[in-house]
């Protein structure tokens, strides 16, 4: 849910913190963050010598350690630079804004970090920046929770710890004893950690945490900082992955998993008989926004946490337009539920962030150049996704290999099936309760001009160059063709107004769809499966921003990392509950399989 924003007070360019009565750092903060934290650790020497290096960082602020190391590491070709970091009052647009503006010259990554900075949301949140060279994960909340979720759920070590809190006589939580055990946790023999504060209570802390520490001399612009070195016996392992991975599928389940793995440096095979985007990723004209409930469940954050990591992971690739997106009052929004989604994320407050917006009827049919009666959310980085050409685009990797073929399932290495309901033909996927769901979308040429935006509610209206894309029909059974089109033109009609239509061209789909419409993420835990076996299925209409966050996800656990998502959400769409349930009350919601080929 919303977190209080940071209150930031803003002199000759120096940012300071009115809660913690502190600035976020030195006038000289470049340097200051190479002398304090990157030197002593010696970060740079060691990318030279690995593949990449993972650094965590106790209080964020303004992201200025991270740009820094960032842009330091650029200079280092091959090596990637894993990012993570914690806090608890997160920056407003405004001032991501105003940090860009000052620093993007010298510091590029703000550039890209200022388009789609993490929410003021709760939990964790994820970038991929400079050239995917880059993963930034940021968790906005207590640290203390934080840090014990990542010490539970990553398996990878830490090569190199940043406590850049506000001073410890003045925001003490960041500094207390059980965060130094977290850290020991993650730590492997010679991971180090560098700090500002020569308080000697944190010195001694560290110490008994098994970190040998040393003092830095800071002169002339202090008296000195702290530095050291783990000295324990480190139970996690250097950041690895596997040489090669095989997905099952070339939609855009696959397509998102083989480019999130390529990207992290794995050799990938992407195995689909139909070839590239067929089936419902056939479809050129769907749209990416977030069907909200803001009733604070777990489905309720799987939505909004897949809405954000999509709309900033995707505008990087072709086949994504920018367009914003209007969610108007219909069948799954009344206005008592755009009321409580307006007020759980604070879609009134623009000053807050700019990603969803509660607007007068007045407002959004101004906005959208459509007739619109109600009150209306609209999601100002949303778009239009061009299934195809994203698909394509997302496969072309020089680590990417795709054959138009069924593939073997390979003993010796990962194996993720994207394979919408054939995903059930892999060994120990028999029960997996997934089935196909038709639709279709009809394609319109009109001599006027329609809408500015998608609109979403009753079904979904999408303007084109030539005229608009009206859908979608959710069919349990396939209807007659013309039936879908009549389905689709009356959901629709109210937008039109006197507009004048000519049909033109239709388009039919099955989307795979879960028994209890949660998409299906996560490692096979069957005796069956002759390899690991990770499935990522059943994303129904979520596939442009589920099937996003979920290939991060797959990808993450793959090479060691933490999933960027919260532990509640990764156990809503792992494929075990389904065990579970038919443990419970038998086997229900499967339909035999075919024993055609």
């Amino acid at each position: 849910m919303p977190l209080s924003p940071a209150n930031i007070a803003w002199h000759e360019g120096q940012p300071r913190s009115t809660e913690f009565g502190d600035i976020y750092h030195s006038a000289d903060g470049r340097a200051e963050a190479q002398r304090v934290f990157i030197e002593p650790s010696a970060i740079l020497t060691r990318a030279q010598q690995q593949p990449s290096v993972c650094v965590a960082e106790l209080g964020f602020g303004t992201g200025l350690n991270f740009a820094v190391l960032a842009t330091a590491l650029q200079n280092v070709s091959h090596t990637r630079l894993h990012f993570i970091s914690f806090e608890q009052y997160p920056l407003r647009q405004a001032d991501w804004d105003q940090v860009a503006a000052q620093r993007a010259a010298d510091l590029p990554i703000y550039a890209e970090l200022a388009v789609n900075p993490p929410p003021l949301l709760a939990g964790w949140h994820q970038r991929i920046l400079a050239q995917s060279k880059v993963v930034l994960q940021v968790y906005h909340g207590d640290v203390a929770d934080g840090l014990a979720d990542l010490a539970k759920r990553q398996a990878n070590a830490v090569d190199a710890w940043f406590l850049d809190g506000f001073a410890p006589a003045k925001n003490p939580d960041m500094w207390a004893d059980g965060l130094y055990a977290d850290m020991a946790t993650l730590s492997h023999t010679d991971s180090t950690v560098a700090t500002f504060t020569a308080a000697g209570h944190v010195r001694r802390g560290l110490q008994r945490a098994g970190f040998e520490m040393f003092k830095v001399d800071q002169q002339p612009f202090k008296r000195e900082s702290l530095a050291g070195r783990y000295s324990g016996k480190g139970t996690r392992r250097a950041s690895s992955a596997p040489r090669a991975v095989t997905v099952h599928g070339a939609g855009m389940a696959g397509a998102f998993t083989a480019r999130h793995l390529a990207d992290s440096g794995v050799a990938v095979t992407v195995y689909d008989p139909q070839g590239i985007a067929q089936g419902a990723s056939a479809m050129s004209a769907t749209v990416l926004h977030s069907r909200l409930s803001g009733d604070g469940s777990v489905n309720a954050e799987l939505r909004s946490s897949a809405f954000h990591y999509a709309a900033a992971y995707l505008h990087r690739f072709t086949g994504f337009s920018p367009s914003g997106v209007m969610w108007i009052q219909g069948p799954n929004l009344g206005a008592d539920k755009l009321a409580r989604i307006s007020t759980a994320y604070d879609a009134a407050n623009p000053d807050q962030h700019a990603w969803l917006q509660h607007l007068s009827a007045a407002d959004a049919s101004r906005l959208s150049a459509a007739h619109i009666d109600g009150d209306t959310l609209y999601y100002p980085s949303a778009g239009v996704v061009d299934a195809p050409k994203l698909c394509q685009a997302l496969l072309t990797h020089d680590a990417i290999d795709v054959v138009p073929s069924t593939g073997p399932i390979t003993p010796d290495q990962p194996n993720v099936v994207c394979a919408s309901t054939d995903t059930r033909r892999f060994p120990g996927c028999e029960l997996l309760e997934i089935t196909d769901v038709y639709g279709q979308l009809d394609w319109y040429h009109s001599s006027e001009p329609v809408a500015r935006m998608p609109i979403v509610g009753n079904g979904y209206f999408v303007p084109t160059a030539e005229g608009c894309v009206l859908g979608a029909s959710y069919e349990h059974s396939p209807w007659p063709e013309e039936q879908a089109t009549e389905h689709n033109l009356k959901t629709n009609l109210h937008l039109l107004g006197s507009t004048p239509l000519t049909w033109q061209a239709r388009k039919r789909a099955a989307r795979c769809v879960a028994s209890d419409r949660t998409p299906v993420v996560g490692r096979m835990e069957v005796a069956e499966a002759a390899a690991p076996l990770w499935v990522l299925t059943g994303l129904g209409s979520m596939g442009t921003t589920a099937g996003v966050l979920a290939a991060a996800a797959i990808s993450a656990e793959i090479n060691g990392w933490l999933p960027p998502l919260s532990e509640a959400v990764a156990q809503l769409m792992h494929p075990r509950r389904f065990q579970e349930r038919q443990a419970r009350r038998g086997i229900r919601h499967i339909k035999p399989l075919s024993l055609d080929p």
